[in-house]
C-alpha cells in the first residue's frame, strides 16, 4: 500500500483520511505472468492500479489470432469496465506479461472516495489524463509507415523498451513478419546514433 500512497502523494498530498480509505477499501493482490485479470467481454467491477509488471490489452482479429491493442505499464491504472461509472465490458482481454502486483478497489467505494475527497478527485483527473494521452500515443502508431512505428513507440514510452518479445511487438505495431519488425529496429536504431 505504501507503494500506492507513495506514487500518488508524487502529485497532490494525500490527507491521512484518504491514506486510511485507499488502505480499507482495497487491496494489493499478485498475478502471475500470463494469468488473466480479465477475458474478453467479461465485466469485472473494479478498478486496479498497477504497481509492478505489465500487461497488455488483446482481442481476437477477423482472422480469429490474439492481436494486442496496447500494453498497461507500472503506474497506470486497470478497468475492469469501460469505465468505473461503467456496466458494461471493454471488450478486451487484460493479460499480465509479467508477473505483476496490482492495488484494486471496487468501483462503487473508488466513486464514493472519487466525491469524498477531493485529491482522490484530482488524481482520478491526473490518471485518466495519462491514459488518454497513452492512448494517443497508440492511436497514433497505426497511421506511421511501418518502419517508424517502433522508434515512436520508443519515444513516446520508453518503458518498453526491452520488455516485449519480437512476437508481441510484432502483434502491437502490425507487422506481418519478423523481417518488418528488424528493418524497424534498423530505423531506431539509426535515428537513436
Amino acid at each position: 500500500m505504501k507503494r500506492l500512497q507513495d506514487y500518488l502523494s508524487g502529485y497532490t498530498s494525500l490527507s491521512e483520511e484518504a491514506k486510511t480509505y485507499l488502505s480499507q477499501n482495497g487491496t494489493i493482490k499478485f498475478y502471475k505472468k500470463d494469468a488473466y485479470y480479465l477475458k474478453e467481454n467479461d465485466i469485472k467491477h473494479r478498478t486496479a492500479f498497477l504497481l509492478e509488471g505489465l500487461l497488455c490489452y488483446e482481442f481476437l482479429n477477423k482472422k480469429g489470432k490474439i492481436q494486442i491493442e496496447r500494453i498497461g505499464i507500472v503506474h497506470q491504472y486497470i478497468e475492469g469496465t469501460k469505465h468505473p461509472y461503467s456496466r458494461s465490458c471493454a471488450e478486451v482481454a487484460i493479460r499480465f506479461l509479467y508477473d505483476s502486483t496490482v492495488y484494486e478497489i471496487n468501483n462503487e467505494p473508488l466513486q464514493q472516495g472519487i466525491k469524498a475527497y477531493p485529491e482522490l478527485n484530482y488524481l482520478n483527473h491526473i490518471l485518466k489524463q495519462h491514459a488518454i494521452n497513452t492512448m494517443k500515443v497508440y492511436i497514433r502508431i497505426s497511421n506511421l509507415d511501418r518502419e517508424e512505428r517502433l522508434a515512436f513507440l520508443y519515444t513516446k514510452i520508453p518503458e518498453l523498451i526491452g520488455k516485449l518479445t519480437v512476437g508481441q511487438l510484432c502483434s502491437l505495431l502490425g507487422y506481418t513478419d519478423h523481417r518488418q519488425y528488424y528493418t524497424a529496429l534498423r530505423y531506431w536504431h539509426k535515428k537513436n546514433r
